[in-house]
This record gives C-alpha cells, structure tokens and sequence, in this order.
C-alpha cells in the first residue's frame, strides 16, 4: 500500500523552502540558490544584515560554501564576506 499523503515542497529561487515535519513545518536554506534573489538570495539577506535563514544540514551548508568559493562571478571581497556569512549561519541537526 502506498502513503495517502503526498509532499510537495516548493522551493524559492534562493534556495528556501518550507519542509513539512509531523507537526507542522520549518523554514530552512535547503541549497545555495541564486544569490541575488531580492527576496530570500543570500547576498540580499546579508547585505540587509537579516536574521539569516537557517540550513538544511551542516552538509549542505558546507557544500554552498565551497560552491561559492569556486564562483567566478563574486569580486573576492564579497565572495569572503559571503562565506563568512554562511559559515556563521545555524543548521538543523540531524537533517
């Protein structure tokens, strides 16, 4: 027998999305995304100095952090202050 209950996550363009959990659901950076997106993109939320949305996991938080040290398109100074913003952003545990 299959399960009644489909999931579908939709996720925002950078990179957010809200993943359902038993009772209820959290808001979280499931991948990098694009970075300029006004809404949720990284650089906008850093430059607004928002309260960052937290990772998925610590692996796919590391893993957006190497994808934008290999970026070409940053200038380095905005490349090293995004990786700092990134590695001082929370994860969930156990995700």
């Amino acid at each position: 027998m299959t399960d009644p209950i489909n999931q579908i996550n939709l996720v925002r363009p950078g990179g957010v999305a809200t993943v359902a959990f038993a009772d209820g659901g959290e808001t979280m950076r499931i991948c990098l995304g694009y970075l300029h997106d006004p809404d949720d993109g990284l650089l906008a939320e850093m430059k607004a100095n928002r309260d960052p949305v937290p990772w998925q996991s610590s692996k796919v938080r590391d893993e957006a952090i190497g994808a934008v040290e290999r970026r070409k398109d940053l200038d380095d100074e905005t490349r090293t202050q995004l990786v700092e913003w990134i590695a001082a952003t929370p994860y969930f545990e156990g995700a």
